[in-house]
This record gives C-alpha cells, structure tokens and sequence, in this order.
C-alpha cells in the first residue's frame, strides 16, 4: 500500500482545514480550475488502463513546474520512496469543490498560476480522510469501521479500467437483455430511456462511445510536457452525419455549464462526487472539457439505469432494480459461460432442486470443478452515496447485513448461501441434481456489481457473518470459508478462468489472505489488478461496435 504526499507534510506547515481550502479556490475563477483539473486528467493518463497514478517520468518532469523551486526537490526525493505526488482523487477533489463553491470567483479570465495548481493538488490529498470518532469494541464492528474507512479510497484507487464498464453495460443491452427469458423482460429499457431523454438509447451508446474514443485519443497524442487544450468541440462531429441539435441535446447529458453551479448537493464524504459523476463534462460555449474520464464512459450505465429510475414511482423503480438484478446475474453467467474452460469448470445457471415443491433455484449460478461445488450468489446491491462516504460503521453494517446478509423480507446473499448449504449437505440426496451427488467440497462465493465486495474486509465481515449463521456440521463435507468479490474482479480472473478452475482461483486467495480482509487482487495470484486480460469476447464485441459506430455515424476520417 502507497500512501500520498500531503501538503503539511512537503512544507511542515499545520494542516489545512476544508474552510482554508475553499477561501484558496475563491482566489482563482472557477472556469480555469475546472478546466486545469481536465488537462490534469489528459496529462496524467488517468483513466485508460486503470491507471490512477502519474507516472515517475510524468511526475519527475511536473513536479518542478507544480511546485515552487525550495520544494521541488523534496516533493520529489518523496517521489523516488514510492510516494504519489499527482493521483486522480486529488483532481476528482479539486473539480468537485470548485463546483460547490457559493460564493465563487468572478469570471474575469484571471489565471490560476501553476504553482498554486500544484498546492491545491497536494492539499486536496490532506483533506481526503476522515478521523474516526471512537474505536469499536465488538469484532464485527472494527471489521465495518474498516470497511467504511476503506471503501471511498478504494473507489477512488479504482482498479478497473473505466471502458470495460462501457462494454459491461453494452453487453447487458445487446446480450443479456434479449436473452432473458419473456417472463424476465419486464421492461423495455430503450422505451424507458427515450421517454425520458427524447432521443434513442442505440444512439446515445454510439455517443458515449464516441467520446471515449476521443478522450482515448486526446491520451494518446500528448506527449510529455504537452499542455493540451482539452476540449471536444461540436465541431469535431462534423466529420459523423448527426444533427448539431442532436450533439447539443446529448452533450447535455454528460455536463454542467458555469450557470448550473454552485453544486448545492449535501456533502456525504470527503469522496463523495456524486455531482462530478453525474456531470462528469464542463460545457463552455461549444466546447466539453473531460474532468473525468471513467465518471463520463459510466454515463452510459448511469443514463439507462440510475437517471431512468429516478424518474419511476418506488414500487416501480423497486421492479426496474430487480429487473436489473436479473441482468446483472445473466451477465455473471454469460462470463462463465463465455471465459471458463468447460473441461475445468461446469457451469450450471440457477440449478434447481429435483422436488417439485421448491420452484426457487438453489442459488444463482453453480460452478463444478471436480468434487468441488463453488455456490455462487450475484447481488446488485448498490451502496448508496451518504452509506458509502459516510466512513460510519454503523451506516455501512446495516447496508452489509440487509444487502448482502440477512435481508429484510426474504434472505439475501449469506443467508441463500447457508440456507443452500444445508440443504445440500443435510437434505434428502435424491433431490439434488445427478451431477451433485457426489460433490465432497463446497465454496460460498458472492459477486457484487457494486465495487464494495473486492474492497478490504468486505469478505471478512461477510465470512464472519457466514460462520455464525451456519446450520449443523456435516463431516462428510468440506465448507470452505465464503469469499467474495466485485463483478470487476471475476473479469479481471476470465483470464485465468480459460486454464484454472474457479475453485483452484478462490483457494489461492482464502491461503494468501486467511483473515479475508484485503482486497481480492491484493490477496491473488491469478487475478492482477487492470484491464482484464485475454478478454476475447468482449474484444470481438467492441470491435463489432467500433465497425457499426463508423458506418452508422458515417465517419469522415
């Protein structure tokens, strides 16, 4: 683990209070700290790759030009010991209180002198912590302190590279949806989307696209010491045959103008961005500046499902949700079934029992490996904004429990887990499944979409919670610990999953890691951290999207 430079730390100056910190963005219009912020984010390759951190050769030659001349050399001598100097929760920081600033700087096209960019930098890093108020006692509750502390550092260190949850979304559009059964396709999701936006959602996928592409390529033209302009101008598609009304409309979607701040939203957490998320593009005439690269390619998902959601009456967003809950399980199996050797790994999606009596299916997925079961339950449960930058135990245990646990109207997770478990292992045998029969081993695995169930000691908690709750002890059986991990993490092990079984990939973890309570990558083998490797489906996929975007936008060049 890196920990980064703070300012107080280069100067030996008292630390900055967040009041001390605004009263230095009110010197400076909040045009040019927006727009710094995004070519921060171009000149530091954030984004692509999962990259989060500047480089030492970027950081070795900004440095000098970030900070004055009597620091430049310690900021970097800090550098050289591993230290960050410029990572992407500073920038994410930096753009979101700029935006909630009431009152501002007038626009008056004074400039914000790169020195002062470089300490409002560094400072922004002091401020991204919370100290905690007291010491839990009970295991379980230093186990959630631990994860509500982690959890916004953990989103903001993202390890994933923002443009597979592009494909992700895209493939749940394209793939999942279609395939799901008539009494599953509850809705349909591009006439929800277009009667809330007024334009179609195949469109606004090649758009977003379309963006990508650009950021991606801004990237990769800069080359070191570059100060790129940053922006992408309506101009630019000219070279497609959309309308100008049609690019307006949809740049509308992703960004904010001057006059829709100051951001007025309740701050829940020193990482809470939920605005930047939401207007991840500053609009300034006809340009867009990319403060964000991986909040703007999420706009795809965060347009169809979260914007469109907002508009239902609950009971019906409460059906959206579970609709989505269908998809994100079709999604886990669809990667079973597209990346795990067949040899290694059976995969059987929601295997059922053979009493008539019981119509729900075991559990969500069941992977054989041999005489190993690997259960597996695929939960959506997202974390809501003030429960995941709230750094409060309390908030975060209860969303652990009711989500991921015990539920409040029927069980959920764990508790589907146990309840699979004993049955298997206690219950009649002719009412398993053939191929069940003869299992000796079984392995609890629940995958999240929300990134909580790779961070650290999510699986701790949870395991903890599964061994409480479990039934009698059959000696006949081998229960291994329950492990948990994100939907990111099983992309990132399709790699692995081509040569490996599932169950040989949990072990390796439950061994390098007994305690449960780093993150997966941090505790595997097999899964590094990244873009995912040997991802050829999904390759084959955006290569098919790439193609149609040319000839349906009819690009020029």
């Amino acid at each position: 683990m890196r920990y980064w430079l703070n300012w107080s730390e280069l100067t030996g100056k008292p630390k900055i209070t967040i009041e001390q910190y605004r009263n230095a963005l009110r010197q400076f219009p909040r045009s040019e700290i927006l727009i710094a912020c995004a070519r921060f984010s171009i000149i530091f390759g954030f984004g692509p790759d999962a990259n989060t951190v500047a480089s030492q050769e970027a950081t070795e030659y900004w440095a000098p030009l970030l900070f004055f001349p009597n620091l430049a050399p310690r900021a970097l001598a800090f550098a050289k010991q591993g230290r960050p100097l410029f990572f992407q929760g500073q920038v994410r920081f930096l753009a979101s209180e700029a935006m909630r600033l009431d009152p501002a700087h007038p626009e008056d096209g004074s400039k914000v002198h790169d020195y002062a960019l470089g300490e409002l930098l560094l400072a922004a890093g002091e401020l991204m912590h919370k100290v905690p108020v007291d010491r839990p006692v009970e295991e379980l509750d230093t186990m959630a302190e631990i994860v509500a502390n982690f959890i916004p550092t953990f989103e903001t260190d993202s390890i994933t590279d923002a443009f597979v949850l592009f494909l992700r979304f895209y493939i749940y559009l394209t793939i999942i949806i279609p395939s799901l059964p008539a009494n599953k396709r509850l809705f349909d999701v591009d006439a929800e989307f277009e009667k809330v936006f007024g334009f179609p959602l195949d469109l606004y996928t090649k758009f977003v696209h379309t963006f990508t592409a650009h950021a991606l390529l801004q990237r990769e033209e800069t080359k070191l010491g570059d100060v790129p302009e940053g922006s992408l101008g309506i101009s630019w598609f000219k070279r497609t045959n959309l309308t100008e009304d049609q690019v307006s409309r949809m740049f509308d979607t992703v960004c904010c103008r001057l006059s829709d701040l100051p951001d007025t939203k309740k701050v829940h957490g020193y990482a809470d961005f939920e605005f930047l998320k939401n207007n991840p593009y500053l609009r300034i005439d006809d340009k867009l500046y990319a403060i964000d690269y991986e909040h703007a390619v999420a706009k795809l998902e965060s347009g169809a499902l979260w914007r469109v959601a907002g508009t239902m009456e609950k009971n019906r967003r409460l059906q959206y949700f579970s609709f989505w809950g269908d998809v994100f399980e079709g999604y886990v199996n669809w990667l079973l079934d597209n990346y795990a050797s067949k040899a290694l790994n059976r995969c059987f999606p929601e295997p059922h029992y053979l009493s008539g009596k019981d119509t729900r299916p075991i559990c969500d997925s069941m992977v054989i490996c041999g005489s190993t079961a690997v259960l597996i339950e695929a939960k959506l449960a997202t974390c809501r904004a003030d429960v995941r930058y709230s750094c409060d135990r309390k908030l975060i245990r209860e969303y652990l429990d009711t989500r991921l646990v015990d539920g409040t109207n029927r069980p959920v997770g764990v508790s589907q887990l146990v309840t699979a478990i004993n049955r298997i292992t206690q219950g009649p045998k002719d009412e398993l499944p053939e191929w069940l029969r003869g299992i000796k081993k079984i392995m609890p695995l629940i995958i999240t979409r929300d990134d909580i169930g790779s961070s650290w000691m999510t699986n701790g908690y949870l395991n903890a919670r599964f061994q409480n709750m479990r039934g009698p002890r059959n000696k006949r059986f081998i229960i291994t610990p329950l492990v948990s991990m994100n939907i990111a993490t099983l992309e990132r092990a399709c790699s692995a999953l081509q040569k490996t079984a599932l169950s040989d990939i949990l072990q390796d973890r439950i061994r390098e890691d007994t305690f449960l309570g780093r993150p997966f990558e941090a505790a595997s083998s097999h899964v590094p951290r990244g873009t995912p490797r040997n991802f050829h489906a999904h390759i084959a996929i955006m290569k098919e999207l790439d193609e149609k975007m040319r000839l349906e936008f009819d690009l020029k060049d």
